[in-house]
């Protein structure tokens, strides 16, 4: 009777054949899920300001990971921008070329592609290559700190490094008509949309503070020295970008004096939260011109 019993109790206790199927789906199931990576991150390596001021840095979705600049060559502009004219886009024909460097810049917005004239303004385009060469815009989050609905934006600012470029450079000369009767001609305006240029306060003011028009505008370059063109944005995807950038602010972002100090990053973060900025800018191609 008691081994009856105990053979009953070893029938009793055996796995139900549903747990081993389950197992074998289980198992099934891990060895065919996908690798897990650890995202990366903008701002992974706080920058040394942030650091120093204690402040608490948000961080960001690093631009690895987003699509480059379509614009990597010179072949890869279009007839028209490889050879601006007067016409729909330009007032008058710019200076012609001897050499076109293409930068390419990734913001929060989207990737800018800027082709910098040498020629339009030597002294100019030289001072940004120059930030460009140096990292200054990779190594620092750049705010676009004014931007006005249908007029610009301004950048440059980033804090205690923007000391290193606060010496002013002397006037390139103006290519533009100047005056208000050169406002427009037919239809074009004189500043065309995504000209850039400097943000300046008189004759040889100009420095480390860049404008970036998102419309068309009759009176920029009408007489102010700092304002003449030394380069432009190029490529659908940029002005693509420049439509997609914040201008909420407008006039009321932030206080200039904040974004010489230390703690500028936080500062732009806590109180313009929508702000977009520069995150890097490099080089992809130069044409020379003989």
């Amino acid at each position: 009777m008691v081994a009856v019993q105990t053979k009953s109790n070893r029938r009793n206790q055996r796995t139900p054949i549903w747990v081993f199927f389950g197992i074998i789906l289980i198992f099934f199931a891990i060895i065919t899920l996908p690798d897990w990576k650890e995202p990366s991150f903008q701002g992974s390596t706080v920058p040394p300001q942030a650091k120093l001021s204690g402040y608490a840095i948000a961080v960001k979705p690093s631009y690895e990971t987003r699509l480059s600049c379509p614009y990597q060559r010179w072949d890869d502009l279009t007839l028209e921008e490889k050879n601006p004219q007067m016409g729909p886009r330009h007032m008058i024909t710019p200076p012609a070329d001897d050499k076109v460097t293409l930068v390419c810049c990734q913001t929060t917005a989207g990737p800018w592609n800027i082709a910098v004239h040498h020629a339009w303004a030597p002294n100019g385009a030289e001072r940004f290559l120059q930030m460009v060469q140096d990292q200054y815009f990779n190594t620092n989050q750049v705010p676009l700190m004014r931007c006005v609905h249908g007029f610009l934006c301004q950048f440059g600012l980033a804090g205690p490094a923007s000391k290193a470029y606060k010496e002013t450079l002397p006037d390139d000369t103006n290519w533009l008509p100047e005056g208000p009767d050169h406002r427009q001609h037919g239809d074009v305006k004189r500043f065309a949309q995504g000209y850039l240029a400097y943000a300046g306060s008189g004759k040889h003011s100009r420095n480390n503070q860049f404008i970036v028009a998102l419309q068309p505008n009759g009176r920029l370059a009408g007489g102010s020295p700092w304002e003449v063109p030394w380069g432009e944005i190029v490529g659908r995807h940029s002005f693509e970008t420049l439509s997609k950038v914040f201008t909420g602010y407008g006039e009321h972002g932030p206080k200039q004096g904040m974004l010489w100090k230390d703690e500028y990053l936080a500062y732009v973060q806590q109180d313009f939260p929508r702000l977009d900025s520069i995150q890097a800018c490099h080089v992809v191609d130069q044409k020379v011109f003989e």
